[in-house]
């Protein structure tokens, strides 16, 4: 199977989950869902990309059982779902010269005899904000690195590496200052023109992440 066909089949699988998280397990595409998902599983290239939850969940019942319990939501899901996949797609389509992006991680969810915990995903940085930078344009200033930092931070947040998230926020902030013609972040603080209390929050964020709270 080419790369291409192998994209494609990647966002087929998206398209699908997309309707069974939008309706429930009782649809259409029910066995194009599970032919398709044994087609990518059995694929030495696609397997170990594959999330978990697509190795684990064999039929559209299983599938809705875990997105409707991970999510209330149909938009929620359909992110996830896109999250989840469109950087393994892309990964075979190279000739787009599209980077892949960060999975960001799953969603597990647990058993005991007690109760199921699931365990959620959370934003640093705003997915919109990323989103803004990304869609800048700047022959000056290379915003790549900024963004590659503010991807690496949710992730790091996410998983709950709190010393990463703090010294990554350190990293963001002496990466920004040159765009507004400063040498420090503190700097940016003390010549911002704008409202009081976003002055505050920054300025407490220049201070809760020096050296000395840092290191």
């Amino acid at each position: 199977m080419s790369n291409g066909e192998l994209a494609e089949n990647i966002g087929r699988l998206r398209d699908i989950l997309s309707i069974i998280a939008e309706n429930g397990p009782n649809v259409s595409v029910a066995a194009e869902y599970r032919d398709l998902r044994d087609q990518l599983v059995r694929n030495e290239t696609v397997n170990s990309l594959l999330p978990e939850f697509v190795i684990e969940c064999r039929n559209p019942r299983d599938f809705w059982n875990y997105i409707s319990r991970a999510y209330s939501s149909y938009g929620a899901r359909s992110q996830y779902i896109e999250a989840q996949l469109l950087p393994v797609e892309r990964m075979f389509r190279p000739e787009r010269a599209i980077s892949p992006g960060i999975r960001p991680p799953e969603v597990r969810i647990e058993y005991s005899p007690i109760r199921p915990a699931a365990l959620g995903t959370h934003e640093f940085v705003s997915a919109n904000r990323i989103a803004q930078l990304r869609g800048i344009t700047n022959t000056i200033f290379d915003l790549r690195k900024l963004i590659r930092l503010c991807e690496e931070i949710n992730v790091a947040y996410t998983e709950g590496l709190l010393l990463s998230t703090a010294m990554l926020t350190r990293t963001i902030l002496d990466h920004v200052p040159p765009i507004f013609g400063m040498a420090t972040f503190a700097q940016v603080v003390a010549n911002y023109s704008g409202g009081r209390s976003f002055k505050e929050t920054m300025g407490r964020l220049e201070n809760a992440t020096t050296s000395k709270f840092c290191c």
